[in-house]
């Protein structure tokens, strides 16, 4: 299983990472999330993804 650190993650790239990971759990974990100014969505990707 891959370890993963989004950065950027309420941006378009950020949030296509997180599709991917969302359709793969087998391969993928996500252990940190990095975010700019989008407070609410970074908000709601630590509850669905747990980041440490």
């Amino acid at each position: 299983m891959k370890q993963l650190t989004i950065l950027g993650s309420t941006g378009s790239i950020g949030c296509s990472t997180l599709d991917v990971v969302r359709h793969n759990p087998e391969h993928f974990r996500v252990v940190a999330l990095v975010a700019g100014k989008n407070v609410a969505r970074m908000v709601e990707q630590c509850l669905e993804f747990s980041p440490r």
